[in-house]
Formats: C-alpha cells, structure tokens, sequence
C-alpha cells in the first residue's frame, strides 16, 4: 500500500512538472513559413499586450459583477445568552438579532454604473489594442521582408566589387594598371562588405522584434513568405479621413466611458453623506423566557451612521480630480487623434512618391552602372574616379530605396493605427480597402 501511494505520488508530481511543457509546445507551433496573414492572426491570440488586455477585461468584469448587489452585504445574525443570577434565583437570557445593511439615495446603482463604465472603456481599449497590434506586426513582418532584400542587395553590392577588386589587383600585377586603381577597388570592396554585416545585423533585429510581438523565443528564426510592392492607398479627402477615424478609433469610446465613470463616481462621493440604512429585527428571551415565568419580548429597529466626524470631503474631492483628469484626457486624445490620421496622411504621400520614384528599376541601373563601369575599365578606358563614383552611386542609391521602402512601410501602418483600421495598406495584388 505504501509503495502504491509513493508512485501514485510520484506520477502526480511528474504529470504537473509535463504539464506546463506541453502547454508550451503548443503555443510554439506557429505556422511556417508564416505568412503576413498568419502572423496578423497568432498576435491576437499570444501578443502579450493583448492578453494582458483581456485578462483586465477579464477582472473588471469580475468587479462589475461585484458592484451589481442589491444590498451592501449579507444580513448579519447576532446570538447572545448570558445569566441571570438573583438571591431568589438564576435564570437565562437569551437574544437573536438579524440585521440587514440597504442601499440609500441609489448608491448602488451608480457603484454599478461605474464599474460597467470602466468595463466599457476596458473592452473598448481591447479592441483599439488589437488594431494596434495588427498594425505593428504588419510593419514588423514587412520590415522582415524589407530587411531580407537589403541583405540580398548588399550581396549583390559584395560581389561586383569582389569582382572589380579582383580584376584591379590583376591589372596592377600585370603592370597594367595602377595602385590608386586598385586601392579605390579594394576601398569598395571594404565599403560592401560592411554594408552586408549591416545588412544581416539588420535583418536579425527586424526578426527578434517580430519574434518579441508574436510572443516566440528569441532564438528561434521564423521562415517568412511574403513579398514587397503595394498598391497605393485611394484615400478620399483629409478632412473625411479624420472625421471616419475619430468615429471609428475605440480608444476615444474608452475615453468617454471613463468620464461617464468618473462622474458616476463623483456622484457617489457625494452621496456619501446620506447613511446607509440598517434595518434589523430582534427577539429576547430574558428570565427563562414567558414559559419559564420570565418575558418573551420581539421588535424591529433602524440605525444609521451619524456623519458627523467623518464628512467624505476627501473623497469628494479626490472623485472631482478624478473627473477632471478623465475630461482632459479625451480632450486630448481627440486631438492627438486628430494630429496623429493628419501626420500619417502627409507621410504617407512622401513615402509613396520616394518609392515611386526609388524603385528596383533604379537600384538595378546603378548595379548596371558600376558593371559598365567595370567593363570599361577593364578596357582601359576609365579609371579610379569613375569606379569611385560608380560604387558611391550604388550604395547612395541603395541606401535611398531601402530607406524609401522603411518609410512607406512605417507611414502605411502609422496610418492603419491612427485611423483605427479604418486605411490597410494591402499588397499590390489587391486593391485597397477603407473599411
């Protein structure tokens, strides 16, 4: 028996120790290679924020629940007994009392409304979250992508170089060509191929940062499948932008849910002041009771707090700050609002017309710029100036584009989260969409 207990024991043990393993296993089973769509629909069940978020919710419901009661607390039942001890002779007293505490001047309900008010604003800063989150996993996979081109350009870069430097050092021990030549060559190979160790840091970081809002091991590297090119937002005017946004941004609900809680609040402090009723009923046995020759005695009564050393002016006072702080917090979301959709619009224009005008048409003329140039010099019909420039043009105009391509991606969801959702920047084979 005993030996029976100690393994059921231990296979317990062993089970709970498994457990949060297995758990884990599960969460990590991400779909590969993961797509924009996949990782838009993993961060809204395993985004950190976003679970946080709902286990607030979680809580103030569990709190509005708590406030919706229809009396203060339970009734209360007060026993006693106690002896009665005379010359003549001893007898027993004996006392029920069962009160009950009630709600006065609707207290209760405006607990209730508060509570349901901050759930409110908890629910609708849920859901502004996860526009958010979309919005950024959405730049975080995009910059992946982003940073993977830059790595394959920077290789690109690496091997025209190599090969320009490699021909420069054969030209100058053949006595044909010259120690500036071949030290511009190898001054552009050193150049390409800091540019590439940027490269890769680079695209390591965009892929730690994506694994950080998917809530992965940082260790661990996601095969991405995606491509780059979208098609330009047909936004209508900046005025219906902003309007659209304000109407549809969550956030400003949660902001006027929580006033409506604070005013609730502040109703309450001041109701402070009128008590709370107790109405209790009692029965009193005293002197063995009427049976026993003594008295049997039943009545009702009422009692309240007297507030007459404690006058709530704290609490008045700290639910009308409250109250305050809550009307200049929407004021000023509302405009931050306004700024935010106004900013994201005017980044976006500049952003598109850089990447229309910086395209891989461009990038490919400067690398087909720098292989003429090595022909050419090859042929002995230019020298270490024009491979100079040749190199400086394809690391300027890569630099340009990459930086072009940053900058639509970073105003694209700028604009998704400032409009709440409303603007999506969508891949160039679909159109794109204002909800």
């Amino acid at each position: 028996m005993r030996f029976s207990c100690l393994w059921t024991g231990t296979a317990v043990i062993g089970l709970c120790l498994l457990a949060p393993t297995c758990v884990s296993a599960a969460v990590t089973q991400i779909p590969q290679p993961l797509t924009l769509d996949a990782a838009l629909a993993w961060a809204q069940q395993y985004n950190p924020a976003v679970r946080a978020a709902r286990l607030r919710v979680e809580r103030l419901s569990g709190e509005a629940i708590h406030a919706d009661v229809a009396v203060p607390s339970n009734p209360r039942l007060e026993l006693e007994a106690g002896r009665r001890s005379s010359r003549l002779d001893n007898t027993t007293d004996i006392g029920v009392r069962l009160s009950q505490e009630l709600w006065v001047a609707g207290q209760g309900g405006l607990r209730q409304a508060a509570a349901e008010s901050e759930l409110g604003a908890a629910r609708s800063d849920y859901t502004f979250l996860e526009a958010s989150v979309r919005a950024r996993v959405r730049a975080a996979f995009l910059s992946v992508l982003v940073a993977e081109r830059a790595v394959a350009t920077a290789r690109q870069v690496v091997d025209s170089n190599e090969q320009l430097a490699r021909f420069a050092q054969k030209r100058l021990n053949a006595g044909a060509g010259t120690k500036l030549e071949a030290n511009a060559a190898r001054l552009g190979q050193s150049r390409s191929q800091a540019l590439l160790a940027r490269a890769r840091n680079r695209a390591n970081q965009t892929r730690l940062a994506l694994n950080d809002l998917l809530a992965i091991e940082p260790q661990r590297r996601l095969a991405t499948r995606g491509r780059l090119g979208f098609a330009p937002l047909d936004l209508p005017s900046s005025t219906e932008v902003v309007n659209r946004s304000v109407q549809r941004r969550t956030d400003l609900n949660a902001a006027a849910q929580r006033v409506v809680a604070a005013r609730k609040r502040l109703s309450l402090a001041q109701r402070q002041l009128i008590p709370n009723l107790t109405v209790f009923g009692f029965y009193r046995q005293e002197a063995d009771g009427k049976s026993g020759g003594g008295e049997d005695i039943a009545g009702a009564g009422i009692g309240f707090d007297l507030p007459v050393l404690h006058r709530y002016a704290g609490e008045r006072k700290s639910a009308n700050a409250e109250l305050s702080q809550a009307l200049l917090d929407q004021d000023n979301l509302q405009r931050e609002v306004r700024l935010q959709v106004l900013s994201a619009i005017s980044d976006y224009a500049s952003a598109s017309t850089q990447v229309a005008a910086l395209n891989d048409a461009i990038l490919n003329a400067a690398q087909q710029t720098l292989d003429l140039t090595r022909r050419s010099f090859a042929a002995g019909q230019v020298g270490a100036p024009a491979i100079t420039t040749a190199q400086n043009n394809l690391i300027a105009v890569r630099g340009e584009y990459l930086n072009a391509l940053d900058a639509l991606i970073t105003a694209g969801t700028d604009l998704e989260r400032a409009t709440g959702g409303l603007v999506v920047m969508q891949a160039a084979a679909n159109p794109s969409e204002i909800n």
